[in-house]
Protein backbone atom coordinates (compact mmCIF):
# COMPACT_ATOMS: atom_id res chain seq x y z
CA UNK A 1 0.00 0.00 0.00
CA UNK A 2 2.63 2.53 1.14
CA UNK A 3 6.38 2.49 1.47
CA UNK A 4 8.28 4.22 4.27
CA UNK A 5 9.83 6.52 1.69
CA UNK A 6 6.36 7.57 0.52
CA UNK A 7 5.25 8.26 4.08
CA UNK A 8 8.34 10.39 4.66
CA UNK A 9 7.72 12.29 1.44
CA UNK A 10 4.03 12.89 2.16
CA UNK A 11 4.42 13.93 5.80
CA UNK A 12 7.78 15.67 5.47
CA UNK A 13 8.79 13.56 8.43
CA UNK A 14 12.21 12.37 9.59
CA UNK A 15 13.15 8.71 10.01
CA UNK A 16 14.59 8.61 13.54
CA UNK A 17 15.01 4.86 13.96
CA UNK A 18 14.26 1.71 12.05
CA UNK A 19 14.38 0.70 8.42
CA UNK A 20 12.98 1.80 5.07
CA UNK A 21 12.14 -1.82 4.35
CA UNK A 22 8.69 -2.38 5.89
CA UNK A 23 5.71 -2.33 3.52
CA UNK A 24 2.76 -0.61 5.15
CA UNK A 25 -0.61 -2.29 4.58
CA UNK A 26 -2.87 0.29 6.23
CA UNK A 27 -3.13 3.18 8.66
CA UNK A 28 -4.53 3.21 12.19
CA UNK A 29 -4.77 5.56 15.16
CA UNK A 30 -6.04 2.88 17.56
CA UNK A 31 -3.44 0.61 19.16
CA UNK A 32 -6.18 -1.79 20.29
CA UNK A 33 -7.30 -2.69 16.77
CA UNK A 34 -4.16 -2.09 14.73
CA UNK A 35 -3.22 -4.94 12.40
CA UNK A 36 0.27 -6.27 11.59
CA UNK A 37 2.27 -4.11 9.16
CA UNK A 38 -0.03 -1.10 9.60
CA UNK A 39 1.20 2.43 10.29
CA UNK A 40 0.29 3.76 13.74
CA UNK A 41 -0.21 7.53 13.91
CA UNK A 42 0.00 8.79 17.49
CA UNK A 43 -2.83 11.32 17.72
CA UNK A 44 -3.30 13.42 20.84
CA UNK A 45 -7.00 13.81 21.67
CA UNK A 46 -9.02 15.38 24.46
CA UNK A 47 -8.90 12.28 26.67
CA UNK A 48 -6.03 10.18 25.34
CA UNK A 49 -2.61 10.69 23.83
CA UNK A 50 -1.65 8.14 21.20
CA UNK A 51 1.98 8.49 22.21
CA UNK A 52 1.11 6.59 25.41
CA UNK A 53 0.22 3.55 23.29
CA UNK A 54 3.18 3.36 20.92
CA UNK A 55 4.61 0.30 22.69
CA UNK A 56 1.27 -1.45 22.52
CA UNK A 57 1.03 -0.73 18.79
CA UNK A 58 4.52 -2.16 18.25
CA UNK A 59 3.68 -5.30 20.24
CA UNK A 60 0.62 -5.79 18.06
CA UNK A 61 2.79 -5.74 14.93
CA UNK A 62 2.78 -2.14 13.72
CA UNK A 63 5.14 -1.69 10.79
CA UNK A 64 5.84 1.99 11.43
CA UNK A 65 5.05 4.77 13.89
CA UNK A 66 4.39 8.45 13.19
CA UNK A 67 4.91 10.56 16.30
CA UNK A 68 5.57 14.17 17.30
CA UNK A 69 6.68 13.90 20.93
CA UNK A 70 10.17 12.40 21.25
CA UNK A 71 9.98 12.03 25.04
CA UNK A 72 7.01 9.70 24.67
CA UNK A 73 8.50 7.79 21.78
CA UNK A 74 11.97 7.08 23.23
CA UNK A 75 10.80 4.24 25.54
CA UNK A 76 9.72 2.40 22.40
CA UNK A 77 13.21 2.40 20.94
CA UNK A 78 14.15 -0.64 23.00
CA UNK A 79 11.51 -2.77 21.28
CA UNK A 80 11.97 -1.35 17.81
CA UNK A 81 13.13 -4.37 15.86
CA UNK A 82 12.42 -3.32 12.25
CA UNK A 83 9.76 -0.76 13.12
CA UNK A 84 10.27 2.61 11.42
CA UNK A 85 9.93 5.58 13.79
CA UNK A 86 8.97 8.75 11.88
CA UNK A 87 8.98 12.10 13.66
CA UNK A 88 6.72 14.92 12.41
CA UNK A 89 5.83 18.33 13.83
CA UNK A 90 2.07 17.60 14.17
CA UNK A 91 0.61 14.12 13.79
CA UNK A 92 -2.91 15.24 12.80
CA UNK A 93 -1.55 17.38 9.99
CA UNK A 94 0.74 14.53 8.95
CA UNK A 95 -2.27 12.21 8.73
CA UNK A 96 -4.07 14.69 6.48
CA UNK A 97 -1.01 15.15 4.29
CA UNK A 98 -0.62 11.39 3.94
CA UNK A 99 -4.31 11.04 3.03
CA UNK A 100 -3.98 13.70 0.31
CA UNK A 101 -0.86 12.06 -1.10
CA UNK A 102 -2.65 8.72 -1.20
CA UNK A 103 -5.87 10.13 -2.68
CA UNK A 104 -3.92 11.40 -5.72
CA UNK A 105 -3.15 7.81 -6.67
CA UNK A 106 -6.78 7.23 -7.62
CA UNK A 107 -8.44 8.72 -10.69
CA UNK A 108 -11.95 8.27 -9.37
CA UNK A 109 -14.90 10.46 -8.45
CA UNK A 110 -14.96 11.70 -4.87
CA UNK A 111 -18.33 12.99 -3.66
CA UNK A 112 -18.16 15.36 -0.69
CA UNK A 113 -21.31 16.04 1.35
CA UNK A 114 -21.74 18.87 3.83
CA UNK A 115 -24.57 20.95 5.30
CA UNK A 116 -26.10 21.94 8.62
CA UNK A 117 -28.61 19.08 8.76
CA UNK A 118 -29.04 15.72 7.11
CA UNK A 119 -25.56 15.11 5.75
CA UNK A 120 -25.08 11.74 7.44
CA UNK A 121 -28.51 10.44 6.41
CA UNK A 122 -28.01 11.76 2.88
CA UNK A 123 -24.64 10.04 2.72
CA UNK A 124 -26.10 6.73 3.89
CA UNK A 125 -29.07 6.96 1.51
CA UNK A 126 -26.81 7.84 -1.42
CA UNK A 127 -24.35 5.12 -0.45
CA UNK A 128 -27.14 2.53 -0.45
CA UNK A 129 -28.29 3.67 -3.90
CA UNK A 130 -24.83 3.85 -5.47
CA UNK A 131 -23.96 0.41 -4.10
CA UNK A 132 -26.50 -1.06 -6.52
CA UNK A 133 -24.14 -0.15 -9.37
CA UNK A 134 -20.70 0.65 -7.94
CA UNK A 135 -18.14 -0.37 -5.34
CA UNK A 136 -18.36 2.59 -2.99
CA UNK A 137 -16.06 3.70 -0.17
CA UNK A 138 -17.73 5.89 2.47
CA UNK A 139 -16.84 7.10 5.93
CA UNK A 140 -18.56 5.17 8.71
CA UNK A 141 -21.10 6.95 10.91
CA UNK A 142 -20.26 10.59 11.50
CA UNK A 143 -16.49 10.31 11.15
CA UNK A 144 -16.46 13.54 9.16
CA UNK A 145 -13.53 15.40 10.74
CA UNK A 146 -10.01 15.69 9.38
CA UNK A 147 -9.10 12.48 11.20
CA UNK A 148 -12.18 10.50 10.14
CA UNK A 149 -12.15 11.65 6.52
CA UNK A 150 -8.39 11.07 6.21
CA UNK A 151 -8.61 7.54 7.58
CA UNK A 152 -11.47 6.82 5.18
CA UNK A 153 -9.52 7.96 2.12
CA UNK A 154 -6.59 5.84 3.27
CA UNK A 155 -8.89 2.82 2.94
CA UNK A 156 -9.25 3.35 -0.81
CA UNK A 157 -8.35 0.30 -2.88
CA UNK A 158 -8.29 -0.50 -6.59
CA UNK A 159 -11.65 -2.25 -6.30
CA UNK A 160 -13.45 0.99 -5.43
CA UNK A 161 -15.25 2.87 -8.20
CA UNK A 162 -15.85 6.04 -6.20
CA UNK A 163 -15.64 7.55 -2.73
CA UNK A 164 -18.49 9.17 -0.79
CA UNK A 165 -17.27 11.33 2.07
CA UNK A 166 -19.25 13.37 4.58
CA UNK A 167 -17.37 16.43 5.82
CA UNK A 168 -18.31 18.56 8.80
CA UNK A 169 -16.97 21.63 10.55
CA UNK A 170 -17.57 23.86 13.53
CA UNK A 171 -14.86 26.40 12.73
CA UNK A 172 -14.03 28.46 9.66
CA UNK A 173 -11.40 26.90 7.42
CA UNK A 174 -12.08 23.28 8.38
CA UNK A 175 -14.07 22.40 5.26
CA UNK A 176 -11.43 24.09 3.13
CA UNK A 177 -8.74 21.94 4.73
CA UNK A 178 -10.79 18.76 4.26
CA UNK A 179 -11.61 19.60 0.64
CA UNK A 180 -7.95 20.21 -0.12
CA UNK A 181 -7.19 16.73 1.20
CA UNK A 182 -10.05 15.01 -0.61
CA UNK A 183 -10.00 16.98 -3.88
CA UNK A 184 -13.71 16.22 -4.46
CA UNK A 185 -15.13 16.04 -7.98
CA UNK A 186 -18.78 16.34 -6.88
CA UNK A 187 -20.19 18.47 -4.06
CA UNK A 188 -23.49 18.21 -2.17
CA UNK A 189 -24.72 20.87 0.27
CA UNK A 190 -27.90 19.81 2.07
CA UNK A 191 -28.83 23.18 3.66
CA UNK A 192 -27.65 26.17 5.65
CA UNK A 193 -29.02 26.28 9.19
CA UNK A 194 -28.31 27.60 12.70
CA UNK A 195 -25.70 25.07 13.79
CA UNK A 196 -22.40 25.73 15.60
CA UNK A 197 -23.30 29.42 15.92
CA UNK A 198 -21.01 29.62 18.93
CA UNK A 199 -18.18 29.61 16.38
CA UNK A 200 -19.81 30.76 13.12
CA UNK A 201 -21.78 33.59 14.83
CA UNK A 202 -24.42 34.01 12.10
CA UNK A 203 -26.14 32.07 9.32
CA UNK A 204 -23.94 33.99 6.89
CA UNK A 205 -20.97 32.59 8.76
CA UNK A 206 -22.36 29.07 8.35
CA UNK A 207 -22.93 29.71 4.63
CA UNK A 208 -19.39 31.04 4.23
CA UNK A 209 -18.02 27.88 5.84
CA UNK A 210 -20.02 25.59 3.54
CA UNK A 211 -18.95 27.70 0.54
CA UNK A 212 -15.40 26.50 1.21
CA UNK A 213 -16.44 23.23 -0.45
CA UNK A 214 -17.59 25.09 -3.57
CA UNK A 215 -14.28 26.93 -3.77
CA UNK A 216 -12.46 23.60 -3.95
CA UNK A 217 -14.49 22.00 -6.74
CA UNK A 218 -12.85 21.88 -10.16
CA UNK A 219 -14.33 23.88 -13.04
CA UNK A 220 -17.36 22.12 -14.51
CA UNK A 221 -17.86 19.85 -11.50
CA UNK A 222 -21.36 18.92 -10.35
CA UNK A 223 -22.71 20.88 -7.38
CA UNK A 224 -25.93 19.51 -5.89
CA UNK A 225 -27.78 21.99 -3.66
CA UNK A 226 -31.07 22.52 -1.85
CA UNK A 227 -33.14 24.94 -3.94
CA UNK A 228 -35.50 25.64 -1.02
CA UNK A 229 -32.65 27.03 1.05
CA UNK A 230 -32.57 30.83 1.00
CA UNK A 231 -28.78 30.94 0.82
CA UNK A 232 -28.12 28.10 -1.61
CA UNK A 233 -30.94 29.05 -4.00
CA UNK A 234 -29.13 32.33 -4.70
CA UNK A 235 -25.98 30.64 -5.96
CA UNK A 236 -25.56 31.71 -9.56
CA UNK A 237 -22.71 32.46 -11.90
CA UNK A 238 -20.60 29.56 -10.70
CA UNK A 239 -18.42 27.74 -13.19
CA UNK A 240 -20.00 24.50 -12.03
CA UNK A 241 -22.81 22.23 -13.16
CA UNK A 242 -25.53 23.28 -10.71
CA UNK A 243 -28.13 20.58 -9.90
CA UNK A 244 -30.96 21.45 -7.52
CA UNK A 245 -33.40 19.53 -5.33
CA UNK A 246 -36.31 20.60 -3.16
CA UNK A 247 -40.03 20.47 -2.53
CA UNK A 248 -40.85 23.24 -5.00
CA UNK A 249 -41.35 22.72 -8.72
CA UNK A 250 -38.46 25.00 -9.64
CA UNK A 251 -35.89 22.38 -8.59
CA UNK A 252 -34.35 19.90 -11.04
CA UNK A 253 -35.36 17.11 -8.66
CA UNK A 254 -38.51 18.06 -6.78
CA UNK A 255 -40.63 15.99 -4.47
CA UNK A 256 -44.31 16.10 -3.60
CA UNK A 257 -45.26 14.31 -0.41
CA UNK A 258 -48.42 12.31 -1.05
CA UNK A 259 -48.58 10.11 2.04
CA UNK A 260 -47.25 10.30 5.60
CA UNK A 261 -48.12 7.45 7.93
CA UNK A 262 -46.70 5.92 11.06
CA UNK A 263 -44.46 3.54 9.12
CA UNK A 264 -43.49 5.28 5.90
CA UNK A 265 -43.56 8.46 3.85
CA UNK A 266 -44.30 8.39 0.13
CA UNK A 267 -43.43 11.14 -2.33
CA UNK A 268 -43.52 11.68 -6.08
CA UNK A 269 -40.23 12.61 -7.71
CA UNK A 270 -40.76 15.07 -10.56
CA UNK A 271 -44.45 14.04 -10.66
CA UNK A 272 -43.53 10.63 -12.08
CA UNK A 273 -41.53 8.40 -9.79
CA UNK A 274 -43.27 7.11 -6.65
CA UNK A 275 -40.69 6.67 -3.88
CA UNK A 276 -41.29 5.10 -0.47
CA UNK A 277 -39.18 5.79 2.62
CA UNK A 278 -39.10 4.12 6.01
CA UNK A 279 -37.12 7.15 7.20
CA UNK A 280 -39.98 9.34 8.39
CA UNK A 281 -40.37 13.10 8.33
CA UNK A 282 -40.36 15.89 5.78
CA UNK A 283 -36.65 16.49 6.29
CA UNK A 284 -35.87 12.93 5.18
CA UNK A 285 -37.61 13.63 1.88
CA UNK A 286 -35.05 16.40 1.35
CA UNK A 287 -32.26 13.95 2.16
CA UNK A 288 -33.69 11.42 -0.31
CA UNK A 289 -34.03 14.07 -3.03
CA UNK A 290 -30.36 15.03 -2.65
CA UNK A 291 -29.41 11.36 -2.91
CA UNK A 292 -31.63 10.90 -5.99
CA UNK A 293 -30.10 13.91 -7.74
CA UNK A 294 -26.57 12.63 -7.22
CA UNK A 295 -27.42 9.04 -8.10
CA UNK A 296 -28.98 10.09 -11.40
CA UNK A 297 -25.83 12.10 -12.17
CA UNK A 298 -23.97 8.78 -11.97
CA UNK A 299 -26.45 6.97 -14.20
CA UNK A 300 -28.28 4.95 -11.56
CA UNK A 301 -31.74 3.94 -12.80
CA UNK A 302 -34.93 5.09 -11.11
CA UNK A 303 -35.79 1.47 -10.39
CA UNK A 304 -32.49 0.98 -8.53
CA UNK A 305 -33.10 4.22 -6.63
CA UNK A 306 -36.61 3.15 -5.58
CA UNK A 307 -35.47 -0.26 -4.41
CA UNK A 308 -32.55 1.11 -2.40
CA UNK A 309 -34.60 3.81 -0.67
CA UNK A 310 -37.50 1.46 0.07
CA UNK A 311 -35.14 -0.86 1.96
CA UNK A 312 -33.16 1.93 3.67
CA UNK A 313 -33.47 1.81 7.46
CA UNK A 314 -33.22 4.96 9.61
CA UNK A 315 -29.88 5.59 11.29
CA UNK A 316 -29.87 4.94 15.06
CA UNK A 317 -30.81 8.00 17.13
CA UNK A 318 -31.91 9.94 14.04
CA UNK A 319 -35.72 9.95 14.00
CA UNK A 320 -35.49 6.29 14.97
CA UNK A 321 -38.83 4.89 16.07
CA UNK A 322 -38.72 2.43 18.96
CA UNK A 323 -41.69 0.62 20.40
CA UNK A 324 -42.08 -0.19 24.06
CA UNK A 325 -45.26 -2.11 24.66
CA UNK A 326 -47.97 0.17 23.25
CA UNK A 327 -45.91 3.38 23.29
CA UNK A 328 -43.93 4.72 20.31
CA UNK A 329 -40.70 6.61 20.99
CA UNK A 330 -39.01 8.76 18.35
CA UNK A 331 -35.33 8.88 19.33
CA UNK A 332 -33.56 11.83 17.71
CA UNK A 333 -30.66 12.38 20.08
CA UNK A 334 -27.63 12.43 17.84
CA UNK A 335 -27.63 16.11 17.02
CA UNK A 336 -29.87 19.11 17.39
CA UNK A 337 -30.28 22.69 16.25
CA UNK A 338 -33.32 24.95 15.82
CA UNK A 339 -34.00 23.86 12.24
CA UNK A 340 -33.80 20.12 12.87
CA UNK A 341 -35.91 20.57 16.01
CA UNK A 342 -38.56 22.33 13.94
CA UNK A 343 -38.67 19.37 11.53
CA UNK A 344 -38.95 16.91 14.42
CA UNK A 345 -41.80 18.83 16.07
CA UNK A 346 -43.67 19.10 12.81
CA UNK A 347 -43.36 15.33 12.49
CA UNK A 348 -44.67 14.84 16.03
CA UNK A 349 -47.58 17.21 15.41
CA UNK A 350 -48.69 15.42 12.25
CA UNK A 351 -48.06 11.85 13.45
CA UNK A 352 -51.31 9.86 13.81
CA UNK A 353 -51.75 8.82 17.44
CA UNK A 354 -54.64 7.74 19.65
CA UNK A 355 -52.82 8.85 22.80
CA UNK A 356 -50.85 11.83 24.05
CA UNK A 357 -48.02 13.53 22.21
CA UNK A 358 -45.09 14.03 24.58
CA UNK A 359 -41.90 15.98 23.86
CA UNK A 360 -38.74 15.36 25.89
CA UNK A 361 -36.39 18.18 24.95
CA UNK A 362 -32.81 18.87 25.98
CA UNK A 363 -30.31 21.62 25.32
CA UNK A 364 -29.26 22.52 21.79
CA UNK A 365 -25.54 23.16 22.16
CA UNK A 366 -23.10 25.54 20.43
CA UNK A 367 -25.68 28.21 19.56
CA UNK A 368 -23.63 31.11 20.89
CA UNK A 369 -25.08 34.37 22.17
CA UNK A 370 -28.60 33.65 20.87
CA UNK A 371 -28.85 30.27 22.61
CA UNK A 372 -31.44 31.38 25.17
CA UNK A 373 -33.68 33.07 22.58
CA UNK A 374 -33.53 30.00 20.31
CA UNK A 375 -34.66 27.79 23.21
CA UNK A 376 -37.43 30.18 24.22
CA UNK A 377 -38.66 30.24 20.61
CA UNK A 378 -38.62 26.46 20.56
CA UNK A 379 -40.88 26.41 23.62
CA UNK A 380 -43.32 28.74 21.86
CA UNK A 381 -43.34 26.42 18.85
CA UNK A 382 -44.13 23.44 21.10
CA UNK A 383 -47.11 25.29 22.55
CA UNK A 384 -48.29 26.26 19.07
CA UNK A 385 -48.14 22.62 17.93
CA UNK A 386 -50.39 21.64 20.83
CA UNK A 387 -48.04 19.03 22.27
CA UNK A 388 -49.83 17.43 25.25
CA UNK A 389 -46.91 17.17 27.65
CA UNK A 390 -43.44 18.72 27.73
CA UNK A 391 -40.43 17.48 29.70
CA UNK A 392 -37.22 19.49 29.48
CA UNK A 393 -33.67 18.59 30.51
CA UNK A 394 -30.76 20.93 31.13
CA UNK A 395 -30.15 24.60 31.86
CA UNK A 396 -31.27 25.77 28.43
CA UNK A 397 -34.13 23.29 28.57
CA UNK A 398 -35.64 25.53 31.23
CA UNK A 399 -35.87 28.26 28.59
CA UNK A 400 -37.86 25.85 26.43
CA UNK A 401 -40.24 25.31 29.34
CA UNK A 402 -40.63 29.04 30.02
CA UNK A 403 -41.21 29.71 26.31
CA UNK A 404 -43.96 27.09 26.16
CA UNK A 405 -45.61 28.42 29.32
CA UNK A 406 -45.43 31.98 28.03
CA UNK A 407 -47.13 30.91 24.81
CA UNK A 408 -50.08 29.46 26.68
CA UNK A 409 -49.16 25.84 27.37
CA UNK A 410 -50.74 24.74 30.66
CA UNK A 411 -48.33 24.81 33.60
CA UNK A 412 -49.37 21.34 34.79
CA UNK A 413 -48.29 19.83 31.44
CA UNK A 414 -44.72 21.15 31.69
CA UNK A 415 -41.94 19.62 33.79
CA UNK A 416 -38.23 20.45 34.05
CA UNK A 417 -35.59 17.85 34.94
CA UNK A 418 -31.95 18.04 35.92
CA UNK A 419 -30.77 15.05 33.90
CA UNK A 420 -31.81 12.29 31.51
CA UNK A 421 -32.47 9.71 34.21
CA UNK A 422 -34.85 12.04 36.01
CA UNK A 423 -36.68 12.58 32.72
CA UNK A 424 -36.88 8.82 32.16
CA UNK A 425 -38.36 8.25 35.60
CA UNK A 426 -40.90 11.03 34.99
CA UNK A 427 -41.90 9.43 31.70
CA UNK A 428 -42.84 6.28 33.62
CA UNK A 429 -45.47 8.29 35.46
CA UNK A 430 -46.67 10.36 32.51
CA UNK A 431 -46.76 7.97 29.54
CA UNK A 432 -49.67 5.64 28.91
CA UNK A 433 -50.92 3.26 26.23
CA UNK A 434 -51.08 4.74 22.73
CA UNK A 435 -48.77 7.70 23.41
CA UNK A 436 -45.98 8.88 21.11
CA UNK A 437 -42.87 10.44 22.62
CA UNK A 438 -40.28 12.59 20.84
CA UNK A 439 -36.87 12.61 22.55
CA UNK A 440 -34.49 15.19 21.09
CA UNK A 441 -31.38 17.11 22.15
CA UNK A 442 -27.78 17.67 21.18
CA UNK A 443 -25.51 14.64 21.50
CA UNK A 444 -23.74 15.99 24.56
CA UNK A 445 -26.97 15.78 26.58
CA UNK A 446 -27.01 11.94 26.38
CA UNK A 447 -30.79 12.03 26.28
CA UNK A 448 -30.98 8.47 24.97
CA UNK A 449 -30.41 7.49 28.60
CA UNK A 450 -33.91 8.78 29.35
CA UNK A 451 -35.24 6.29 26.82
CA UNK A 452 -33.30 3.40 28.37
CA UNK A 453 -34.51 4.37 31.82
CA UNK A 454 -38.11 4.57 30.63
CA UNK A 455 -37.97 1.27 28.76
CA UNK A 456 -36.57 -0.53 31.79
CA UNK A 457 -39.87 -0.03 33.60
CA UNK A 458 -43.52 -0.86 33.14
CA UNK A 459 -46.09 1.70 32.02
CA UNK A 460 -49.73 2.17 32.68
Amino acid sequence: MLTIEEILKATKGELIKGSLTPEISGVSIDSRSIKPKELFVAIKGKRFDGHDFINQAIRRGAGAIVFSNPSYAKPAFGVLRSVAMIEVSKTVEALGALAHYYRLRFKISVIAITGSNGKTTTKEMLGAILASKFKVLRNPGTENTLIGASLTILRLRKRHDLALIEIGANHAGEIDRLARILEPTVGIITNIGPSHLKFFKTLKGVFKAKFELINNLPKGAKLIINNDDRFLSQLNGLKLQRITFGLNHHADFFGEIIQQGNKEVVFLLNKRQRITLKALGRHNVYNALAACACARAFGVSYQQIKQALASFNPIPMRMQICRFKSVKIVVDCYNSNPESFAYALEFLRSYPSRGKKIAVCGDMLELGQKAESYHTSLGKRIAKHKINFLITVGKLGRKIASGAKGAGMAKETIRTCGNAFEAGRLLRKVASSGDIILVKASRGMNLEKAVKCFMSSSIR
